[in-house]
């Protein structure tokens, strides 16, 4: 395939480039995607330990409930998948507790958000109406939850979007979760493999810099690595259209800054509707321990009077655990697969503060989160780890982020992005689904194949 060779130019390997790829070939397109990185992907990045039988999920780990988009891939593909207990135990002045009804606790918090008649950001809205006493400690649930589930900073989430997501999840509790018995990986190696190699190229470390564009005519200008990985050359690539699936903390760089894409005329409603947005940061770490020690720890005595099962007994069917006062909030297991792996998660202004240290400062901070939740030592664990993983979503140069969410007054930033723009550029992932799935894999897959729905209607 030449440079000028194709009718639709994808900039990015991830769900949704790869999707919308397929689906233009499908329509008989010939695209040529062009991923920076030198693995597809994205954010899903899965990794292997030989000694592990579970993947190492450094990005997108769970499926949240039953979207049709990923679940017809996973579907057609044969994937394994597995339900992912719903558990929660949270620290709480010390001691650990059993949630037994998380979506109840979070609900008598979030309950007042459907009724709001003007938006106004989370903290605003837990501090006019969410005061009462007995709201404490479930405000600091809350609190956590936003900065977790969703990687947002309180003070800057709209409160109306966070009525909308909780409309859309239900019960938290009764929605089922899933995991990929091979990762989401297994997801993105199948859907790159059933690409048809006549009609689709992805060249990797090609990272676009400048997309020049006139309607019906886009001029991508990119920079590649040498087939030696010397220096990388600027090379010019033609087609009809571009299908821009980069992450919102790319788009949104300013310009000098490592990763900036110039758009060329400049694209000002697609521009402000980015603005409306915020790329969350995560910082996730991946703990490999010699053995899973929380499953076979002895209970110690319980106190006489006391009704509270012993820390180990808490611990053997360990599934999710936070602790909203510690570095990293989150923590969680491989159940229902029994393995020495935890994983410590951070999100929001959380996140933020972890992002740029060194990996060794990053384990050291969750282990430093880990040790109180079960009643161990820093020393000790660190003896007992044998491998670490570190990703840092915001610190990463291709993502600047983990996955977005609307700032306050920021409805409909979604639906302005799912537009075309001039019928020649057209944007896709999870930033731009606004069928409910944003912030998502499903989001991310359903973004792609609508742009090339739009193509194929536009063509």
């Amino acid at each position: 395939m030449k440079k000028s060779d194709c009718d639709t130019i994808v900039i990015g390997a991830g769900a949704a480039g790869l999707a919308a790829a397929r689906a233009l070939a499908a329509g008989g397109q010939r695209v040529l995607v062009l991923e920076a990185r030198g693995r597809v992907g994205g954010r899903i990045d899965t990794r292997w330990d030989t000694s592990l039988p579970a993947p190492v999920e450094l990005g997108a780990e769970f499926v949240h409930g039953r979207p049709e988009a990923t679940w017809s891939l996973i579907r057609e593909f044969g994937l394994l998948v597995h339900d992912v207990p719903f558990d929660f135990l949270q620290r709480r002045k010390g001691k650990l507790v059993r949630l037994d009804d998380f979506s109840h606790e979070l609900e008598r918090v979030m309950a007042g958000l459907s009724r709001l008649k003007r938006d106004e950001s989370f903290t605003d809205y837990l501090r006019f109406h969410a005061r009462l006493p007995w709201m404490r400690e479930a405000r600091k649930m809350a609190i956590a939850f936003v900065q977790g589930f969703d990687a947002a900073d309180p003070d800057v989430i709209s409160a109306k979007s966070l009525a909308e997501e909780q409309e859309g999840l239900g019960d938290v509790g009764e929605e089922m979760q899933f995991r990929l018995a091979g990762g989401y990986g297994a997801l993105i190696d199948a859907l790159a493999r059933s690409l048809p190699a006549r009609r689709v190229r992805i060249r990797l470390n090609t990272a676009v810099k400048r997309v020049e564009w006139k309607r019906g005519r886009v001029e991508v200008h990119a920079a590649a690595k040498g087939r030696r990985g010397g220096a990388r050359r600027t090379e010019v690539f033609r087609a009809r259209r571009a299908v821009v699936t980069l992450p919102l903390g790319v788009l949104q760089l300013a310009p000098g800054e490592r990763g900036h894409v110039v758009f060329d005329p400049d694209i000002p409603v697609t521009r402000a509707a980015w603005d409306r947005l915020e790329s969350g940061p995560v910082v996730k770490v991946l703990l490999r321990f010699r053995e899973a020690f929380w499953e076979t720890s002895r209970p110690r005595r319980r106190k006489q009077g006391s009704g509270e099962p012993p820390r180990a007994d808490l611990l053997r069917d360990l599934s999710f655990v936070t602790d909203p006062e510690a570095e990293f909030p989150t923590f969680w297991t491989q159940r229902p697969l029994r393995v020495p792996l935890i994983t410590a998660w951070a999100g929001g202004p959380k996140a933020a503060a972890l992002s740029g240290l060194s990996r060794d400062e990053i384990v050291r901070a969750a282990l430093r989160s880990l040790a109180p939740i079960v009643g161990r030592s820093v020393t000790g664990l660190k003896s007992m780890l044998e491998r670490a993983w570190v990703a840092d979503w915001l610190a990463d140069p291709w993502s600047r982020g983990a996955y977005s969410y609307v700032k306050v007054n920021g409805g409909g930033a979604h639906a302005v992005l799912s537009k075309p723009v001039e019928e020649t550029l057209y944007f896709a992932g999870e930033a731009c689904d606004d069928s409910g799935q944003a912030s998502t894999v499903a989001g991310a897959l359903a973004s792609g194949a609508r742009a090339a729905r739009l193509i194929a209607r536009n063509a």
